[in-house]
């Protein structure tokens, strides 16, 4: 698959499933060129909504250091952070960008995984049932390492 797959999601202020939205490109980006694309679409996109008071996360330190920077930057990277930041700053007032955990966006990775499979965008207004079993899965592994560890 040459393929660069990107998975946004919107979560509510108490972490619930609000929307989620896939993306796909025929060509390979580095990771670094792929997070930022993430960051770039995840802009484009809630500015299309006119939402404001979003606190976007990335789990990628390069993206979220070079977003927060003024370094210039003439290379792919450096252009997509420059949008970016040209994005960010027309659209979003009240709003924040964030570095979190990679297990804080593990549904965006997953999402980003089926976008790969995918030829056009899919936005999703319900939890995807890939979400559902990852996270039954995850579950199910958690309880099976728990009660392995005990007593019992």
């Amino acid at each position: 698959m040459n393929r660069t797959g990107i998975g946004i999601c919107v979560r509510d202020d108490d972490g619930a499933f609000v929307l989620a939205k896939t993306l796909s490109f025929k060509v390979v980006h580095s990771i670094n060129v792929g997070e930022a694309l993430g960051l770039y679409y995840a802009f484009e996109w809630l500015s299309d909504m006119q939402l404001d008071h979003v606190n976007f996360g990335t789990d990628s330190k390069t993206t979220h250091d070079a977003f927060h920077s003024r370094k210039v930057d003439n290379f792919e990277f450096g252009q997509i952070i420059s949008a970016c930041q040209s994005l960010f700053s027309t659209h979003f007032t009240n709003s924040r960008v964030e570095f979190i955990r990679r297990q804080t966006n593990e549904v965006a990775h997953a999402l980003a995984g089926e976008a790969t499979l995918l030829d056009s965008p899919v936005t999703y207004f319900n939890p995807p049932r890939l979400l559902t079993i990852s996270f039954l899965m995850k579950f199910y592994s958690h309880f099976l390492l728990k009660k392995k560890g005990s007593n019992m």
